[in-house]
């Protein structure tokens, strides 16, 4: 078992966004997406990973499928395999989000 304090690796970078890693083990791969006020991640998707975002502070927008919804503190959001995601911070603060990622393509 590993544990990890969230505050001890909120590291934001001034000029992108940052993905922290927090734990990986086989299909699973954890970790925070750190966003500082205008920063984005563009519209992407993974035609082997299903995606769970679960937003820990702050708020943004995340795009799906080219709908964008609002999202803040305690929202959670599942973006399957094949579906387009991206990211906005929209507001004047720092924005947190643990990622959680299962890759179907490594099935036991």
């Amino acid at each position: 078992m590993k544990k990890i304090n969230i505050g001890d690796i909120l590291d934001f970078a001034t000029e992108k966004s940052a993905r922290k890693p927090i734990f990986k083990e086989g299909q699973l791969d954890t970790g925070l997406l750190l966003y500082a006020p205008g920063q984005t991640t563009p519209d992407h998707k993974h035609s082997d990973i299903d995606e769970v975002f679960y937003v820990i502070s702050g708020e943004g927008s995340i795009t799906l499928n080219n709908e964008e919804m609002l999202v803040k503190e305690n929202d959670i959001i599942f973006s399957p395999n094949g579906e387009t995601h991206g990211f906005n911070n929209t507001s004047s603060n720092n924005w947190v989000v643990l990622q959680i990622k299962i890759d179907i393509s490594k099935k036991d």
